[in-house]
């Protein structure tokens, strides 16, 4: 898809309260419990796992903290869109915003324990402003909400999202956001699609970003530590065993300490961000 090397898989999150949030990704964006134990819960579609819950006992607060800015679920269609966005406004479900950006449509909340959550469906590519140089920029105006609304399915049951739906993109949240995208490009071999001073929107192949890392959160948050409430760890899918070792013999060239097992290894960054990534 858009000649991308890989795709996005599930993102984990270290919870306080596991069922408040199980509920929170149940009802209010659709998913449905995939597996369970006592500590772990998978969420997702079918058999894709999107969101992968686990219990901690650590306190603090996600926004103390470097990691998750938001995770990001791509829907199939504007209809699709427009039924969440009806499921969420006749709930009363609180927004943080909806914006236009040129290349998608896109509706910002959070979950119950600050966790940023983007649902956006993507315009068709021939209409994004891609440059000669292969960037792709983006803008960001008010969403049209009112057409959004009135395309949207009104629910006769519990809303679900809908098949198809997956994992578009993560961004990070970052001390400094020049030396995270150079990291990233180095590692994950993403190109640089659009950035400004603090920030950066990365890609892999002819999307307009799989990762986005900022610097808005400023200076002097904690860099992550294991267990911490928040981001523990994003995936990223293969499904080239060529691009796979790629990215594993880049990783032991920038000299990290991977966690390497048969078909999947991990690497955390300098704020503590833990990659995963995977062969399928």
């Amino acid at each position: 898809m858009y000649n991308s090397h890989f795709e996005l898989g599930h993102v984990a999150l270290n919870v306080r309260d596991l069922e408040l949030q199980s509920l929170f990704y149940q009802q209010v964006l659709g998913l449905k419990v995939l597996s369970q134990s006592p500590k772990q819960i998978d969420l997702g579609l079918e058999k894709n796992t999107l969101i992968r819950l686990i219990q901690t006992e650590q306190k603090d607060e996600v926004h103390h903290s470097y990691g998750l800015y938001h995770l990001a679920i791509v829907l199939p269609s504007r209809e699709d869109l427009g039924t969440i966005f009806r499921h969420f406004i006749d709930n009363k479900i609180p927004l943080q915003g909806a914006s236009d950006h040129g290349y998608s449509e896109a509706i910002y909340l959070a979950d119950t324990e600050g966790n940023g959550v983007e649902i956006y469906r993507d315009l068709p590519q021939d209409t994004w402003d891609v440059r000669p140089d292969g960037r792709i920029v983006g803008i960001t105006e008010p969403m049209d909400a009112e057409t959004i609304y009135a395309l949207g399915k009104k629910a006769d049951e519990a809303y679900q999202m809908p098949a198809g739906s997956r994992m578009g993109h993560v961004h990070l949240s970052v001390r400094e956001s020049a030396a995270s995208s150079r990291f990233y490009q180095e590692v994950l071999a993403v190109e640089d699609k659009f950035s400004v001073p603090s920030a950066a929107w990365l890609a892999s192949g002819d999307y307009h970003h799989h990762l986005a890392v900022n610097e808005w959160g400023g200076k002097n948050l904690k860099t992550r530590q294991e267990g911490m409430p928040g981001l523990a760890y994003y995936t990223v899918i293969y499904s080239n065993p060529e691009a796979f070792e790629a990215t594993l013999n880049r990783a032991i060239v920038a000299n990290l300490n991977l966690h390497r097992l048969d078909n999947s290894a991990a690497f955390v960054d300098v704020d503590g961000i833990k990659t995963k990534f995977i062969l399928e």
